[in-house]
């Protein structure tokens, strides 16, 4: 097989594992591991940046005091809204549409939820003439809008746009084998029903059922899915980790190794990164995971480019 390093001229990397520097020399595996880890912190530095810019942006900004005028439901009111509304997507209250400027449409049905409602009662102890407070919660059902029955201006966004683009043809191919060799499937079935719910669903990955989902797009964007989902299978600290901390790490290692084999998501990766970290600064929460998201990418290249033995994050190798 072909190594995909093999006579590119647009890759960010250059892998000449055991080859010479075009001096007659011959470049030692060492020489080439800090190679790739120079290169990687410059790729990092590249992504804080590109972070880091989004959030400091006026559409950033909008979109952030936006997005904190959306609730959280609780799992059983998303129960609640699924069943009488499978399609909703953003989710809000009468007076909040009109706050964002948006109208419910005339004659559009409520989807009832149930709304907690705090209340304070004095009791009295007639033995001892004296007054307590109890307090308690009791609930009313109250009606919201899917933003499809809401017409009016348009919300802001930092939705990263697809990838477009047919580049990426044998590093799917690859990704998919090395997706195989850890026992996991590949599909392009929706078992979850996600892409049809939310056509932004690019993909996920189930570790319990060995499953990761790609839904078909341009070869550019499936191979950055693909790659994403991946990251999270190596990701070693994935468990018990925040969130927005593991969609970071796996889209920072989806990035990297893109950027390996010379293919550009930051058009997508810079605001998906942004958008998960809307709650922290963005160059925090890259510099808390630097670790996850360099020991993954790096064990990920090296399985993709047939090394034997895993990268330990101090340009040696070590076995396991």
């Amino acid at each position: 097989m072909t190594s995909l390093n093999q006579n590119r001229t647009n890759s960010k990397f250059s892998c000449n594992r055991g080859s010479t520097d075009g001096s007659g020399k011959g470049t030692t595996n060492q020489d080439w591991q800090q190679e790739r880890q120079d290169r990687m912190a410059g790729l990092m530095q590249q992504l804080e940046q590109g972070v880091a810019g989004i959030q400091s942006s006026d559409d950033f900004k909008r979109w952030l005091k936006v997005a904190s005028r959306f609730h959280t439901y609780s799992l059983n009111n998303q129960v609640l809204i699924l069943m009488q509304f499978p399609n909703a997507t953003r989710v809000a209250g009468y007076r909040t549409w009109q706050s964002l400027k948006r109208q419910v449409v005339k004659g559009s049905k409520g989807i009832n939820i149930l709304a907690p409602q705090p209340f304070e009662r004095l009791i009295e102890d007639k033995a001892t003439g004296t007054e307590e407070v109890a307090r308690g919660i009791t609930f009313k059902t109250v009606s919201v809008f899917d933003i499809s029955q809401t017409e009016g201006e348009e919300l802001p966004s930092i939705a990263p746009g697809q990838l477009q683009g047919e580049e990426g043809v044998e590093l799917y191919r690859r990704l998919d084998g090395l997706a195989e060799s850890e026992g996991l499937k590949v599909t392009h079935y929706d078992l979850l029903g996600e892409a049809e719910q939310d056509p932004a669903y690019n993909g996920y990955y189930l570790p319990g059922s060995k499953l990761i989902y790609v839904k078909r797009a341009a070869q550019v964007q499936m191979v950055k899915t693909l790659a994403h989902e991946l990251g999270h299978h190596f990701d070693a600290g994935r468990e018990g980790s925040p969130r927005d901390e593991r969609e970071t790490v796996a889209e920072a290692v989806a990035f990297v190794v893109a950027s390996y084999y010379g293919i550009d998501t930051t058009a997508y990766t810079f605001p998906y990164v942004a958008g998960w970290a809307a709650k922290r600064n963005g160059s925090e929460v890259i510099k808390a995971v630097m670790t996850r998201i360099q020991r993954t990418a790096h064990r990920m290249l090296d399985l993709l480019e047939g090394a034997t033995e895993p990268w330990n994050g101090t340009g040696q190798q070590e076995n396991d």
